[in-house]
């Protein structure tokens, strides 16, 4: 199973190539910048990164076709990866918080991420060709990128339900999925091996990635919390994670007590108001990987779970002082996982 790291755009512009370069050296696969509201341009920041290293792989997730047309989707991926010399990569995914502030209403999610990465797969391979596409949402016509000369990008489709996985096997490279816990990242494994199989094809070399976030810290504490403050945002705390480890009761206590969790992320503090640390704690143990540098097995054992559940590969989200977190991932958990 590889290892990808994700890097906010909330970095400046040293502070990013700086992690890139590490991140290089002890041999992560690839790095991801976000898609937020109001951050750094991800592409810009990626270019940074393309130009100051040699192989590690990078890419934006998710980009959803309501947010950026299709075509201008393209131009940007094949700049990225002229510049990284075939290394850059994509995840297309159906729209979240920047979509919701810029109040557009989605319709046909799937099928617009489908036919974003139908026209990036027909765009990248065109050989300087003018191609054109007749899709249901979109159209467009005589594109034409006789520059992009490169090894093609990597397309991925952003999956964390049965229609955009099933998708995602049809048209792309691979899936990306967004705090699956183990349970669930076998349930998919599964669902790919089955599309696959029903089609007579191997799916040995599709792609599956899972982001989850990484707290580990050298004092337990400051792990917690950090955790805690952005607990809401792992998988929304919906109904469908917690009920691969919460009990049904538990699972409706969450569903009816959402406020507290999102005041806590939106103040940044670590007390979620008015919820049991029991249920509390049973979210940070089963939705994060949140733990002591001095007691990394626990960390080592739920990786190795990922990839026994059918995982290739595994994007851990940094929060605070990320410089710790890759000396830690790439000294103790990459060689522990080879």
């Amino acid at each position: 199973m590889k290892i990808d790291l994700f890097l906010t755009q909330e970095l400046n512009e040293d502070e990013l190539v700086e992690l890139a370069r590490v991140a290089e050296d002890y041999g992560i696969n690839g790095v991801w910048t976000y898609n937020f509201v109001a951050d750094r341009d991800r592409f810009m920041c990626l270019g940074l990164i393309a130009k100051t290293t040699s192989t590690i792989k990078l890419g934006p997730a998710a980009l959803s076709p309501y947010e950026l047309h299709p075509l201008m989707m393209a131009n940007s991926l094949l700049t990225l990866n002229e510049f990284s010399k075939g290394r850059a990569r994509i995840v297309v995914g159906g729209g979240g918080a920047v979509m919701t502030a810029m109040g557009i209403v989605p319709k046909r999610r799937v099928r617009a991420v489908r036919e974003a990465i139908e026209f990036l797969k027909l765009a990248a391979g065109s050989a300087g060709q003018p191609v054109s596409y007749d899709g249901e949402l979109f159209k467009i016509r005589s594109y034409r990128a006789d520059w992009a000369q490169s090894e093609l990008p990597v397309i991925y489709a952003g999956a964390n339900g049965p229609q955009s996985t099933r998708m995602g096997t049809e048209v792309a490279d691979g899936i990306m999925m967004s705090d699956f816990t183990v349970p669930m990242t076998r349930e998919v494994s599964s669902q790919v091996k089955g599309a696959f199989a029903t089609r007579g094809q191997s799916a040995d070399s599709f792609r599956i990635n899972n982001y989850f976030a990484w707290h580990i810290k050298e004092d337990r504490d400051e792990a917690e919390k950090e955790a805690r403050r952005n607990l809401v945002l792992r998988g929304i705390l919906q109904k469908n994670y917690l009920s691969t480890f919460m009990t049904e009761k538990d699972c409706d206590y969450v569903s009816e007590n959402m406020g507290p969790f999102w005041a806590a992320f939106r103040r940044q503090t670590h007390v979620i108001e008015g919820v049991p640390d029991k249920i509390v704690q049973t979210l940070v143990d089963n939705l994060t990987l949140t733990g002591t540098t001095d007691n990394l097995s626990p960390i080592i054992d739920e990786l190795q779970s990922f990839r026994e559940a059918g995982a290739t590969e595994i994007s851990l989200g940094l929060h605070q002082e990320p410089m710790k977190a890759l000396h830690v991932i790439g000294q103790k958990i990459l060689p522990a996982l080879r």
